[in-house]
This record gives structure tokens, C-alpha cells and sequence, in this order.
């Protein structure tokens, strides 16, 4: 083989040998397809271009588009637009209708524009919605406008919510999870036994949990307080109960640091008619302010509560002697450390301020103003968890220190002769039978030691006492929460002129959820307090108080009490009997601000002649919270 002329370095190559049959059989095909053609029917324009039998789609030749007209109507032509009244729509048989010329109608699927039309005239046109001519495909329709369909955007399925999928939510670039749920304080907290029978007359209720009340308890409490309910109507703030677990109009508090803090105000006015509790007693107006404080720490280990609540009684009345104006407060801080997960350090400081109580035996006469007693204390214990089995031992020490007597002629009288200190000791062992239950048995024991050796009368007062109970802790949340015991103590002179006291007491307090609506409390206490008068031990008390509050409304409560107390003073040969009863009503304005009005009957029987009376009192209070 040699290389062609003119082609000079073409490499030889073997060429296969001409075929006949293919040019001849490729002439004869395209002759069929011209009479063909030829013999289809023209459609009736003056002239239309020669068909692309090598179009990639079926729109690939827009002037001659693929023609699906359903038997029996005919199709316009391709290049006029359909009459009147008409929709089309797009090809394909089983494609749903378009009305009007929607967005890209009728684009081809080559990358090939023909419209010669600069790059940004042709997006200025497509955002102006310009009409693009519908497919040749038409059906009839009802006669009039076609029907205007709104363009709807798509929509993306909204994201899904961080809790759904915590993990995935947070690592998702931008995204804020929402902040946690702050916690607000208890709504309906159980009540509190304190070591203090005033902190616990009907009325005073302290937001204390119901996993604090054996810390802020002591079978041996101080003595030298008034009985439950015998002070003033409002000499203690009064808390209404709160109603439900998610009251609209409980208070917020205050965040500083990691502290939550509740500040309180109660002013109140009222009227007593027998405020000395003596037959045929005068009446006078009196008035109440009342402060209070309560702080919670929000620690994830470890704990700190705070509770100060305080008043001010003042009479119009004054002609009464002695003046009957009196002070209160009653101030305690809890702690608890968490040395290991099942052991926990106690730590406790209080104080009282008080007054002893108009009517009792151990006011003398001649005082122009009631003196005050301050008793000042702490608890140091440890609490141990066996698995189900708990242990708990604690110290307590107080000191009760009196003021000196104003008298009625100008003189001073030394009480120091009443000082004295108390050291206790208690352990507790409970075993939680299932939770929410926790039986429990108690023993303590405890010494009084006066600073003087002996009294005015030359007797020495001072004694040691003993106690046991058996009871059981109750945490049904939303149910009954609290904890009730029944006991026996037994309290001993070292003088033999003071006869022994003992006897049956009980202690505690229940808040039972009756219905989201209605709730109740039950109190009980029980004590030995000190006497001043010769040859006189001291007095047992026990007091028992029920407590019911129905809201109306959210922001209407309705609350009822019942009480009874019981004074037995041992070597007097006087046991005096205590009841009363009161009915409120509590207005709830916002969380900040309440309105409420008591009425309450006081009645006291005794043993010993000229000692009976009774006494109303009407009080109104505003209370400012936050």
C-alpha cells in the first residue's frame, strides 16, 4: 500500500469493500418517507419547516409538538392560542390541569434558548410572570373567566422540637435550645413543726418542704412560748394554703445568685372586744404589721433555707394594764451538707423573740408593758442512709434569756433569776417501707440548767426530761405529705417541791390534697413550759388545729379553722381548755397582691372560778408579695 498524493504522512489503512445493497436500501427509505408525507393532510398555515426526526424529547420541535387530542375534538393549531373559556393542559394523559401560563411553561429540556433575549431582561420577564404560549392540547370547559387559582409558596415541614431529639437538636449550627424551666417555689408546701409552740398556733404556715421538717424539729423545744392559739389574730402573718399544684397567683420571687427569695408585707386592722382575755373585758382596735422573708438555695448539692417572719401588734386602747403591744419574731436557717450520696451533715440556727401571753398565770399583775423573752438556739447533727434504713442523730442547745418587767410605778424588776439553758439530744431511726413511707421511731432526752441556783422563792427549778414516740413520714405527692407521731414524756425536778410531769403527747402536721380544688391540714404539738409561780412545775400543753381551704376561684379561697388546746399546770390544780374557730376569705388580686378578712372566736374554760371568757376579733390584711 502507498500513501495518497496531497496527503503526505497519512498512515495506510485496510478499507472494506463497498456494499451495494446499503446506499440502495437507504435511497428507498427515504423515498417512503417523502410519499408519505406527501400524502398526510397540510395543516392549514402558509408555511411550516420540515420536521426534526432526530429530536431528543418530544418537545424538542416546537413547532410541530406531539398532538394528543382526545377522540373526536379537534386540536387548533399549534401556533394559536386556545379560544375563550378554555383551560389546557400539559401533555401527558394522566398530567393534572394548569390554568394560565404558569412559571417556565413549555421550557425545553436541552439548555437551548432561542429567544435571543439578553440574560437579564430574560429574569425581568420571568419575575413579571410573562405568557408563555400553552400546549396545543384543549378541552372544553364551563363558559366564562377562567378560575383565578393563588399562587401558594411551598412550605417545608417545620423543624422538629429539641426534645424530640435532644442531641440532634443541639448540634444543629444556629440552633438555641430553649432555657431550662425555672423552679419556682413549692405551691402547696406541707407545714412545719417547730421547735417553738408559737411558730406553730393555727395560721402560721412556713413554705418549709416536706423533706425538711424532721431537720427543723425537736422532741425537747424550749420552753417560755405562748400556747398555739392564744396570741392576737395576726400576730402572725397568716399564709393562706396555696390551692392546687399550679397556682396562677403564687409569687416569683426574687433571683440573686443562686438564691431564690420571697419577700413578704402584711398590714392588717382590726377590732378585738376582749383583747385582755378576762370576763367582761374591754374591746379596742388594733392594727398588725407584719414582714417576712423566706430564701431557698438552688444548689445541685448541698442545701440552705432561710425563714424570718415577724410582727407588730399595737392597741388603740390605752387603758389596758399592762399595754398590750406586743413583738414577734421568729427567725430559723437550715442547712445540710452532703458529705457522701447517703450522708448528710444538719446544721440549724434560730432565734424568738416573744411575749407572754395576755390571761396566763404567769403574768404578774403591776407590769405597765409585757416583758419580752428571747431564746436563741442551734442543732448539729448527722444523717446516715442504710439503703432503706435512716439514722439521724442530733445536738441541740438554746438559751432563753427574759427582759426586765416595767412596772405600773415606774420601777424595773430584774428577771435574770429566769435564765436558763437547755442542751438535748435525739435520735431518730426510720426504715422506708415503700416510698413515700417511712415509719419511724424517736428517743431524746434533755436538761434544763437555770443561771441562778435559785429562785425569788428559793426553789431550784432545775429539771431533766425524756421523751419517746413512734410515728411516720408521709411524701404522697400531690396526695398527703407531713409526718405525724404520738409519744409519752416525762419531765423531773431536781427539787422535790415540783411534783413530776408526764403525760401522752402528739406532734406533727399533714397537708391532705382532699381535690385540686380543696385541701387540708392537720397541726399538733405538744410541750412542757416553764412557771414562775411558787410550787408550780410548769404547764403541759397540747394543742391540735385542722385548717380547710376551698378555692371558689383561682383567685378566691375560701378557709376554715377548728382548734383546741389544753393547759394543764401541774402543781396549780388548773386545767384550762381552749377552742376556737375562724372563717376567712382570700381575694387574690395578681401575684403580688392579696386582700383577705377573718372572723374569729376564741373561748377558754378553766377549773378555777373567774378565769372563763371568750373574745371575737375582726381583721382585715393586705398582703404584699413578691
Amino acid at each position: 500500500m502507498t500513501a495518497a498524493s496531497g496527503r503526505g504522512g497519512m498512515v495506510p489503512r485496510r478499507c472494506r469493500p463497498r456494499s451495494v445493497t446499503g446506499p440502495v436500501l437507504l435511497r428507498l427509505a427515504m423515498l417512503a418517507l417523502v410519499a408519505l408525507f406527501a400524502l398526510a393532510p397540510a395543516p392549514g398555515v402558509a408555511q411550516t419547516a420540515a420536521p426534526d426526526l432526530l429530536q431528543p424529547s418530544l418537545q424538542g420541535n416546537p413547532n410541530n409538538p406531539p398532538n394528543f387530542t382526545p377522540p373526536g375534538s379537534a386540536a387548533p393549531p399549534a401556533n394559536q392560542a386556545p379560544p375563550a373559556g378554555q383551560f389546557t393542559q400539559p401533555t401527558g394523559l394522566t398530567a393534572p390541569p394548569v390554568y394560565g401560563s404558569p412559571t417556565a411553561f413549555g421550557a425545553g429540556d436541552t439548555g437551548f434558548d432561542s429567544s435571543n433575549t439578553g440574560k437579564r431582561k430574560r429574569v425581568a420577564q420571568q419575575n413579571q410572570g410573562s405568557a408563555i404560549a400553552p400546549p396545543p392540547t384543549t378541552f372544553d370547559a364551563v363558559p366564562g373567566p377562567p378560575p383565578q387559582v393563588p399562587s401558594i409558596p411551598p412550605t417545608l415541614p417545620p423543624p422538629l422540637p429539641p426534645e424530640i431529639y435532644p442531641a440532634r437538636a443541639a448540634a444543629r449550627p444556629g440552633a438555641t435550645l430553649p432555657p431550662p424551666p425555672v423552679e419556682l417555689p413549692m405551691s402547696n408546701p406541707p407545714a412545719v413543726v417547730y421547735p417553738l409552740a408559737a411558730a406553730n398556733r393555727p395560721g402560721a404556715v412556713l413554705p418549709i418542704p416536706a423533706a425538711e421538717l424532721f431537720q427543723g424539729s425537736a422532741s425537747t423545744p424550749p420552753p417560755g412560748t405562748p400556747p398555739l392559739n392564744t396570741l392576737p389574730l395576726g400576730a402572725v402573718p397568716h399564709n393562706t394554703l396555696p390551692i392546687g399544684a399550679s397556682d396562677p397567683y403564687d409569687p416569683l420571687g426574687i433571683r440573686a445568685g443562686t438564691f431564690l427569695i420571697l419577700p413578704a408585707l402584711e398590714l392588717s386592722a382590726g377590732f378585738n372586744n376582749n383583747p385582755q382575755r378576762v370576763p367582761g373585758g374591754a374591746g379596742s382596735a388594733y392594727y398588725v404589721v407584719a414582714p417576712e422573708l423566706h430564701a431557698r438555695s438552688d444548689w445541685s448539692a448541698n442545701s440552705l433555707t432561710a425563714d424570718i417572719i415577724g410582727s407588730y401588734t399595737g392597741y388603740q386602747n390605752n387603758s389596758f394594764q399592762p399595754s398590750l403591744n406586743s413583738t414577734y419574731l421568729n427567725a430559723k436557717m437550715d442547712g445540710s451538707l452532703d458529705v457522701t450520696r447517703d450522708t448528710k451533715i444538719l446544721l440549724e440556727a434560730r432565734t424568738i423573740i416573744s411575749t407572754t401571753n395576755p390571761g396566763s398565770p404567769n403574768l404578774p399583775a403591776g407590769l405597765s408593758t409585757l416583758p419580752l423573752e428571747t431564746t436563741l438556739g442551734g442543732t448539729a447533727g448527722v444523717d446516715q442512709q442504710f439503703g432503706r434504713l435512716d439514722v439521724t442523730l442530733k445536738g441541740t442547745i438554746d438559751r432563753s434569756v427574759f427582759a426586765a418587767s416595767n412596772l405600773t410605778d415606774g420601777e424595773t424588776a430584774n428577771n435574770d433569776w429566769q435564765d436558763y439553758n437547755q442542751y438535748a439530744g435525739i435520735m431518730r431511726v426510720g426504715y422506708e417501707i415503700y416510698s413515700g413511707f417511712k415509719p419511724f421511731v424517736e428517743g431524746s432526752g434533755d436538761t434544763r440548767i437555770y443561771d441562778s441556783p435559785v429562785d425569788i422563792f428559793g426553789e431550784t427549778r432545775n429539771s431533766d426530761g425524756a421523751s419517746a414516740k413512734v410515728g411516720a413520714a408521709l411524701d404522697f405527692t400531690g396526695w398527703l405529705t407531713g409526718e405525724m407521731a404520738v409519744g409519752y414524756l416525762q419531765r423531773t425536778y431536781s427539787d422535790s417541791v415540783f411534783p413530776s410531769i408526764s403525760g401522752m403527747t402528739i406532734d406533727g402536721s399533714l397537708l391532705w390534697q382532699m381535690t385540686p380544688l380543696t385541701s387540708a391540714k392537720f397541726t399538733a404539738a405538744s410541750e412542757v413550759n416553764e412557771s414562775i409561780l411558787q410550787g408550780v412545775s410548769g404547764s403541759l400543753s397540747r394543742d391540735v388545729a385542722v385548717e380547710v381551704d376551698h378555692a371558689l376561684r383561682t383567685w378566691l379561697i375560701a378557709s376554715a379553722q377548728l382548734g383546741y388546746g389544753n393547759d394543764d399546770y401541774v402543781g396549780l390544780s388548773r386545767d384550762d381548755n381552749r377552742y376556737f374557730a375562724s372563717a376567712g376569705l382570700t381575694y387574690k388580686f395578681n401575684r403580688e397582691m392579696q386582700l383577705k378578712g377573718t372572723v374569729r372566736e376564741d373561748w377558754l374554760t378553766s377549773n378555777v372560778s373567774g378565769v372563763t371568757n371568750a373574745a371575737t376579733s375582726v381583721l382585715l390584711t393586705l398582703r404584699l408579695q413578691k
